[in-house]
């Protein structure tokens, strides 16, 4: 039976790396699976904008048309796995644009497991949550939102603010009901991963039961998107709180992160 493994995030749970684990191989995965990530594939993305636009306004037309869009878009499977990770199926992160949890995936996850139900029918689906310790997830969030010009608060404020949004069984458990009868969901620790041969990618590669002997052929890739130095975090906010031309606020920070880099590799 073909089989569907779609992974929603969340967002600063190791996604980056398993992106980038996925896309490199992909090749090697041969006749086995087919990767879907945003970076190749324009109908996740779309499909990726109407659950990030849910869950600021929400439009369930607008979403399930998006999602309708992306797996119109899919070749058949013709016994091949799909193995998709985009966290932005869960919606925007918490911090921006005046959210503070992922609510809204309990809605948006769903209408992306009913979509690719429909798109292959008898596929079993298989939705993959990873998730993180609160506190270096919490931290590890302020400082992606810090790289926006609306964050003003400080990763001591941040992380006392949103606290709730690390309660992650808060939407976990919801979507699991909302989900029944539609899809199994698996939730993983980020941290019981980081020592797996291959990183955070091992947990898709788990549900999709990929065969022992092609995944001791895949390569180790190095992490992804790590947070940088605790410090600058702070100091973009500053810079935020500054409220510098955006052009400016840019290069500024483009500057900062580079002299980090720097000093990093010395």
């Amino acid at each position: 039976m073909e089989r569907i493994v779609l992974h929603v995030g969340f967002h600063k749970t190791g996604t980056t790396s398993v992106q980038a684990a996925l896309m490199a191989h992909a090749p090697g995965l041969g006749g086995f699976a087919h990767v879907e990530t945003r970076r190749q594939s324009p109908g996740l993305v779309r499909a990726a904008e109407a659950a990030r636009a849910f869950s600021i306004e929400p439009d369930m037309r607008a979403l399930q048309g998006g999602m309708a869009d992306w797996v119109t878009s899919l070749a058949p499977l013709e016994g091949r796995a799909l193995l998709v990770s985009c966290e932005d199926l869960a919606g925007h992160m918490p911090g921006r644009f005046g959210l503070t949890d992922y609510r809204a995936a309990v809605q948006t996850v769903p209408a992306a497991v009913a979509a690719l139900r429909a798109r292959f029918k008898g596929a079993q689906v298989a939705v993959l949550v990873t998730t993180r310790e609160a506190g270096a997830w919490l931290k590890s969030l302020h400082w992606q939102v810090a790289l926006h010009p609306e964050l003003v608060l400080k990763q001591r404020q941040f992380c006392k603010a949103y606290a709730g949004a690390a309660q992650f069984d808060a939407v976990i458990l919801p979507l699991v009901r909302a989900l029944d009868g539609m899809a199994e969901v698996q939730t993983v620790a980020l941290e019981a991963l980081t020592a797996r041969r291959l990183g955070p990618v091992e947990a898709v590669y788990d549900l999709a039961r990929l065969p022992e002997a092609l995944r001791v052929s895949l390569a180790i890739l190095p992490a992804r998107n790590r947070r940088p130095d605790a410090g600058l975090a702070d100091q973009f906010v500053a810079l935020n709180r500054a409220k510098l031309p955006k052009a400016e606020l840019a290069r500024a920070k483009a500057t900062m992160q580079g002299i980090m880099q720097a000093i990093e590799a010395d």
